[in-house]
């Protein structure tokens, strides 16, 4: 009996460990039910206007291929939000379907608005393009301190993105810690090498997020989400938009859904407290317009100020980094928005979240910006393309509308 004590207790302790090392694979394909079929759901707003039912009528054609429980967008014009829609489930099992106050994860959409934050410090000369961390960041180590803002906010700087680590689950993508402050949230890449020489490669990553928000504490004088709370969500009644904290008590949240191969379920319960900055916030498309309206028209921002994070940073060789990364914003030339096929600049953010995401366009010379976010995982290169050509098509239909 002994021997097979000691035989089977060393076996089971793996087991365990193995399990709570691996449980996102593990748990990945336990729980999923027949995806239900959403196609009896309505739009919660049907416009008279033709321009506004033709939005209208796009919306629920591109929810009909997402196979999203939920789909919400909003579109600014001139400093007014002109249209919004939004169908579907917010919470699937309970039938609660959301409406234009459910939040939903951004994701990576949070460096957009963490972007504008850091504006108003370089407004204010509390920071600047060329602040090392080592005068902001007492705590970074010696790899980091010789930074620049301008390399993190733009992910020239090295940084690496999620890996692997001791701790449970193995993958820091799906962790589960609450971190209390920002110099404990840095300590999970603080002391790892850089990647490449900073401003001579890009390599994209949300902890050069959580390292630019140490900085705009240190320059505030104010923790980073109250922070931006005061300064940016405040100023622009952007009163849906909060923290993705574990365990809130929050009303009109959205319940986040793995959606593959027809199979429906609630996605694996993350803790975002490692990268607010980077990936960690809720919104809604009407708050996020509400941004995109406020930095077209200069109101937080003046244009010197918007410029700077707007332009793609150039690497060392004189080249703009791979991206037309700025700081906090992708700035590329599309031809799929005006009917003649000219090129119109788009300045865009996308995010894509565990069991949910979002994307942020603005088009400076329509005065235009539109934001839309579902709270399914993107986990397919077709949903992805789907998800994220819908705000161009949206855009396309207003910008060729003449109004």
């Amino acid at each position: 009996m002994k021997r097979i004590i000691k035989i089977f207790v060393p076996i089971i302790a793996i087991l365990v460990l193995s399990f709570f090392l691996f449980e996102p694979i593990i748990t990945h394909n336990f729980g999923k039910e027949k995806l239900k079929d959403f196609s009896h759901l309505q739009l919660n707003t049907n416009h008279s206007e033709q321009i506004k039912k033709q939005a209208d009528s796009l919306l629920l054609s591109e929810f009909s291929k997402l196979k999203t429980p939920a789909l919400s967008a909003s579109i600014g014009i001139n400093n007014t939000t002109i249209w919004s829609n939004t169908i579907g489930y917010a919470d699937v099992d309970n039938q609660i379907l959301a409406d234009s106050l459910t939040k939903f994860r951004i994701g990576s959409t949070s460096k957009a608005l963490t972007s504008i934050g850091l504006g108003v410090l370089i407004q204010s000369k509390k920071l600047n393009t060329h602040s090392l961390v080592k005068d902001f960041v007492p705590f970074a180590s010696n790899k980091l301190s010789e930074l620049t803002l301008q390399q993190v906010a733009s992910h020239t700087s090295g940084i690496r993105n999620y890996g692997n680590c001791l701790c449970f689950p193995i993958w820091e993508y799906y962790g589960n810690h609450e971190y209390n402050s920002i110099e404990e949230s840095m300590a999970v890449f603080n002391d790892d090498e850089l990647l490449f020489e900073p401003s001579t490669n890009f390599s994209y990553s949300s902890y050069n997020y959580t390292l630019l928000s140490a900085m705009m504490e240190t320059a505030s004088e104010k923790k980073f989400l109250p922070f931006m709370q005061e300064n940016v969500f405040k100023p622009l009644q952007m009163t849906q938009t909060k923290a993705d904290r574990k365990n809130q008590n929050m009303d009109n949240i959205a319940k986040f859904y793995e959606v593959e191969n027809g199979k429906i379920k609630e996605s694996y319960e993350v803790n975002n407290s490692v990268k607010w900055a980077g990936g960690g916030f809720l919104s809604t498309p009407n708050d996020l317009v509400k941004l995109g309206n406020a930095v077209l028209d200069y109101r937080l921002l003046d244009s010197l100020t918007t410029t700077k994070l707007f332009d793609p940073v150039k690497l060392n060789s004189g080249q703009v980094n791979s991206d037309n990364y700025g700081m906090g914003w992708r700035n590329d030339m599309r031809t799929n928005i005006h009917k003649d096929g000219r090129d119109v600049n788009i300045i865009h953010h996308g995010g894509v979240a565990m069991g949910s995401t979002a994307m942020l366009i603005l088009l400076p010379e329509y005065n235009l910006t539109v934001a839309v976010t579902m709270n399914r995982n993107a986990s397919t290169q077709e949903t992805k393309n789907l998800f994220f050509s819908l705000p161009h098509k949206l855009a396309s239909l207003f910008v060729n509308s003449n109004k």
